[in-house]
């Protein structure tokens, strides 16, 4: 059902994101979507939480191996054939409150679980108390964001054939910049 949701979410934003059109997509009839989810909010936000980042997951006991891993999971849901909810996401979000509601608690549990990672690698030693955790998720996540909305589709085969370079070249300026411990310093 998850995957049928954040497919028709991709193609149509929350202007056809229905419960009728779920039904349609999915072959479950609407009283079974009606019985599962109070609303389409409701639906909406579960399907992000199961389909969509999920940073939570990341825990490879070392920084420069969970951010790789963030950055590679960034890159397949942008990059996947649902990709399209990421727009949606952004403008549903500015337009309508109800879906700023809806996925609030998603977004903001996604963005307390980047920012674990880079707590984590504090609390480790791999870098300074001082290193503001929201700050380099930005980076990371702006990098990698960025460097998908401007590579033009005829290059994206290419991209995504050079991904596990960009990440690994991103992950460890980023780690530069913040003055992180090599792995020998750890």
């Amino acid at each position: 059902m998850f995957d049928a949701a954040i497919a028709l979410y991709a193609e149509t934003g929350w202007a056809g994101f229905s419960f009728e059109a779920l039904a349609r997509r999915s072959g479950v009839g609407k009283a079974g979507l009606y019985r599962r989810w109070d609303s389409r909010q409701d639906l909406l936000r579960q399907t992000l939480e199961a389909r969509w980042l999920a940073p939570a997951r990341i825990d490879t006991g070392a920084l420069r191996g969970d951010l790789v891993a963030l950055a590679r999971q960034i890159f397949a849901v942008r990059t996947s054939a649902y990709g399209g909810a990421h727009l949606w996401m952004a403008i549903d979000g500015e337009l309508n409150p109800e879906v700023r509601a809806a996925t609030a608690p998603y977004a903001e549990a996604t963005i307390r679980q980047g920012r674990a990672i880079v707590r984590r690698a504090i609390v480790r030693g791999e870098i300074a108390p001082t290193v503001n955790p929201g700050l380099l998720m930005d980076m990371l996540v702006g990098a990698v964001s960025n460097h998908i909305a401007t590579t033009p589709r005829r290059l994206r085969a290419a991209m995504m054939g050079k991904m596990d370079a960009f990440t690994a070249d991103l992950v460890d300026a980023v780690l530069k910049g913040v003055g992180a411990k090599s792995s020998e310093e750890t």
